[in-house]
């Protein structure tokens, strides 16, 4: 996912890293031959930079988490809602029809933040 650079700062072994809208921070280093990024060297060639975008590696993860959740949450209320009418004595239309409206139930937001929580520590 795109995100704007708002500004940068050095890591501790003396890297470049980009601080993204987001909030999340990204090397940019000049590593010759490997990544060639030389304004990275100076104020100047940084400054040009505020602005542009980098694909933030961090938020693609994050995206790919919550659409993975929603689509798992999605296809158990679905198939939950679907047995129950069936053993309620549903036809087959009228099964789909309860399981499709379950899905306007979903915990949206609680599916977001434990698809977004950080990992417990082992």
């Amino acid at each position: 996912m795109n995100q704007k650079i708002i500004g940068f700062h050095v890591d501790h072994e003396h890297h470049w890293v980009a601080e993204l809208e987001c909030g999340h921070a990204q090397h940019v280093r000049h590593d010759p031959p490997w990544t060639t990024r030389e304004w990275v060297t100076t104020a100047p060639g940084r400054d040009g930079k505020l602005g542009t975008e980098l694909n933030c590696k961090r938020c693609d993860d994050a995206a790919r988490a919550v659409a993975t959740a929603v689509v798992a949450a999605s296809k158990k209320i679905f198939l939950d809602r679907y047995v129950q009418a069936g053993l309620s004595g549903l036809c087959a239309d009228g099964r789909i029809e309860v399981a499709l409206g379950a899905l306007d139930s979903l915990p949206l937001d609680l599916i977001f933040e434990k698809a977004l929580k950080p990992a417990e520590p082992n």
